[in-house]
């Protein structure tokens, strides 16, 4: 369901710089380092050569997919200011922290989009999430929570995770007998 290449991916390329930086301390090797901060371009550059994408409050969303940049999946884009803001804060990027914050300041003002009251979107304006990607979305708001204490993130964290304990509610809206 992918356009053709080349295209990238906001949440790939933060995963990988994540991955990166957490290797480079593990494994003392800071050639990783470099690698996870030459990474950093596309964020700086607009779909579809780049993931940037026009955000909220003057901020940048990031893109799952450079070639699909109305696509707004909730986790997939805090996965990816979350890879971002482990390798600034480790490396102490200075770049990369603005990358972050442009991403944060979108993030923080689209997330309460994505809660119906009584589950999570997988994508704006699209279906619920199913369970998986529902406890998927619910861990990287706790992720950017413990590491940002952002109210937003930790209340919707709270919030979703307490959607897994309530009974569903269903009604039938079919024809009457």
């Amino acid at each position: 369901s992918g356009d053709a290449p080349p295209w990238v991916s906001g949440m790939a390329q933060g995963t990988a710089m994540q991955a990166l930086t957490r290797g480079s301390i593990l494994l003392k090797q800071p050639s990783y380092m470099r690698v996870a901060k030459a990474a950093l371009g596309i964020f700086e550059k607009s779909t579809p050569t780049g993931v940037r994408a026009r955000g909220e409050g003057g901020g940048a969303h990031y893109a799952l997919y450079s070639f699909a940049p109305g696509l707004r999946v909730l986790n997939g884009f805090l996965q990816t200011i979350t890879g971002i803001y482990d390798y600034a804060r480790t490396a102490k990027d200075n770049r990369a922290m603005r990358l972050f914050r442009a991403g944060d300041r979108s993030a923080r003002r689209e997330v309460p989009r994505y809660d119906t009251g009584a589950w999570s979107l997988y994508s704006q304006g699209g279906a619920e999430s199913d369970l998986n990607y529902h406890n998927v979305v619910t861990d990287f708001l706790e992720n950017l929570c413990s590491r940002t204490k952002t109210g937003v993130y930790c209340q919707k964290a709270d919030r979703f995770n307490a959607y897994k304990t309530r009974a569903p509610r269903a009604r039938y809206a079919g024809p009457s007998s």
